[in-house]
């Protein structure tokens, strides 16, 4: 074999596993998955706005109290629970588990939301 055939060889096959190491290393950071997401969830008017949102595991929910009394966000199988939101206060939570989680506000039971985690 030529001493020039081997070198060009050599050369795509360098070339190859480099274009694979790469394509290998962007698909595992990518993972296929989106990145986490933030959501925010007025608590206006005695009601949450909106009041049915969804989300992925892993994105974090705001709830943002702009009424002028505490309010909670408990789920109704106690898997999240605020404590009060003081007014003007927001609350963070990570959604982890996939469900749907219904949830309502301990002081004001007329008030009711629900949190769909895909």
């Amino acid at each position: 074999m030529h001493i020039g055939a081997v070198k060009s060889i050599r050369w795509t096959a360098s070339l190859m596993l480099l274009l694979a190491s790469c394509w290998c290393a962007c698909g595992a950071a990518a993972g296929g998955q989106k990145p986490a997401a933030t959501h925010t969830i007025l608590i206006s008017g005695f009601k949450y706005q909106p009041d049915a949102v969804t989300v992925n595991a892993g994105d974090t929910i705001v709830w943002k109290n702009n009424d002028i009394v505490p309010h909670t966000v408990t789920a109704a199988d106690k898997s999240f629970n605020s404590g009060a939101i003081r007014p003007g206060a927001t609350w963070k939570f990570v959604a982890k588990k996939s469900g749907t989680f219904p949830y309502t506000c301990i002081p004001h039971p007329n008030m009711h939301g629900t949190l769909i985690v895909q």
